[in-house]
């Protein structure tokens, strides 16, 4: 037998990193991984028996054979350079998570936005099917309570990350495109650019696979044709689609909000599928559910178990996650930081929303934000008050001096009718935020930066305060 190598993750915390650390600590590797930020996700991966250093120094690789680092690792990490230095393979994030897919048949899921959301459903369908998937996720989800599994079955199910265009080296048997939109900025220089990308990504699906496009995403579209001598499936509203859902609809039981609807199956077979359920809000979350349908039916998995899974399906943490819910008020923590993932939360949140709804945003590196201004400012549309927090670097330098208050500026001109605020610093005008809140009112903290932890905390202070 082959002895088990000691590899060693820089910037374990990540959620990417530490899915494929679990997935391989499972396999009996010896892991260990190094991140100056503790989290959640650094304690957990403690608890499974991992060591964890929280400090970038030389000597955490002493014992390493390969070592992996993020896309957030600078090149002149100490760490990358010691193992530069004693000749130790280094892989990226995506290298090592092409290595790990060749272990199974697997299914991608990439786009610019919902890849997270659609990895959970697809996960959960084969899940509740009997297929035990091995799952490497974006997001924790909530039916596992964990953004990784080393499962038993063939399969893998994996999101596919394009941020530094490493996705189209991934071996997939089965692949998705959920949609292509002008994001980041630091690594793409235009559109054409990221398109690009995803045909090479869709180039490397084998004869014996299949891809799934939205062909109602305009720029998925226009790739379409560029896709050679592969088997693609469509989806979308769009009646030109394999998997057309209609006749959408909006039911609360038990406390739940639910989507209900139906598709029209155009494959070999014609038939209708009637009232397919979600635990989810949204048109977007529609064609989500409906990309996981696709993908299910091609792997052969019944009607009804795609049904009853949807059905039961439990959600992804910070994907429009409830986290404060009484006869007044709701509180909800999502990660929407892209102008096209705002629009689309504050819409289907909107639609439930009797009274206002109350928006605390954290923008998210100082590239996205200067590229994308004028967007975002179009993306709250639906807001009715909008606090705005200092902008998360993610180690980016500030080279505009763009700041909240520079986007509170810009809102105050798109939207005369909005009351708008920036955030200053700590405590974070809880009591400030807490004076515009009125019963039937729904507040969302938005951001991939620190939003969340912030989000909790103002939940602990409305119990006390309101």
């Amino acid at each position: 037998m082959i002895e088990k190598q000691n590899i060693h993750f820089i910037g374990i915390g990540g959620i990417g990193m530490s899915a494929i650390a679990e997935v391989l600590h499972g396999k009996k590797f010896n892991i260990t991984g190094s991140d100056i930020t503790k989290n959640l996700i650094t304690k957990r991966l403690k608890q499974k028996g991992l060591k964890i250093f929280n400090k970038h120094e030389p000597k955490n690789i002493k014992d390493a054979d390969i070592v992996v680092y993020s896309s957030a690792i600078k090149k002149s990490n100490v760490e990358i350079l010691e193992a530069k230095k004693k000749n130790i393979p280094i892989y990226s994030r995506a290298m090592m998570l092409a290595e790990v897919m060749r272990l199974k048949n697997s299914i991608t899921i990439s786009g610019s936005h919902g890849k997270t959301t659609t990895t959970s459903l697809i996960s959960n369908i084969l899940e509740d099917s009997g297929l035990d998937p091995t799952i490497i996720n974006g997001g924790i989800i909530n039916g596992i309570n964990a953004n990784a599994k080393l499962g038993k079955g063939e399969w893998i199910v994996a999101e596919a990350d394009e941020s530094d265009g490493s996705f189209k080296m991934l071996p997939s048997t089965v692949g998705v495109i959920n949609n292509i939109d002008f994001e980041h900025v630091d690594f793409y220089k235009n559109i054409e650019e990221i398109k690009q990308a995803f045909v090479d990504y869709a180039q490397n699906i084998p004869f014996y696979g299949f891809i799934s496009i939205n062909i109602d995403d305009e720029n998925v579209k226009s790739i379409k044709t560029k896709i050679k001598r592969k088997k693609i499936i469509t989806y979308g509203f769009s009646k030109d689609s394999n998997y057309q859902p209609f006749n959408l609809r909006i039911e609360r039981k038990n406390n739940k909000y639910y989507s209900i609807f139906d598709i029209i199956i155009n494959q070999k077979k014609k038939y209708k599928l009637k009232d397919v359920m979600i635990p989810l809000l949204g048109s977007h979350n529609v064609l989500n559910a409906v990309c996981a349908y696709s993908i299910a039916k091609g792997l052969q998995i019944p009607d009804t178990k795609i049904k009853n899974s949807l059905r039961k399906f439990k959600g992804v943490k910070r994907r429009f996650s409830i986290i404060f819910n009484n006869a007044k008020n709701m509180v909800i923590d999502d990660y929407a930081h892209h102008p096209a993932e705002i629009e689309v939360t504050l819409k289907s949140l909107k639609s439930i929303t009797k009274k206002k709804l109350i928006v605390i945003f954290e923008p998210h590196r100082f590239s996205r934000v200067k590229k994308m201004i004028l967007d975002f400012i179009k993306s709250f549309q639906k807001s009715d008050i909008i606090f705005v927090l200092p902008i998360y670097s993610a180690n980016e330098k500030n080279n505009s001096k763009i700041n909240n208050k520079y986007i509170c500026k810009l809102l105050k001109k798109q939207y005369k009718n909005k009351e708008i605020l920036p955030i200053l610093g700590k405590p974070y005008y809880f009591k400030v935020i807490s004076k515009y809140i009125s019963n039937g009112d729904n507040i969302i903290f938005l951001g991939a930066g620190q939003s969340s932890n912030l989000a909790l905390k103002f939940t602990e202070f409305l119990k006390t305060h309101v």
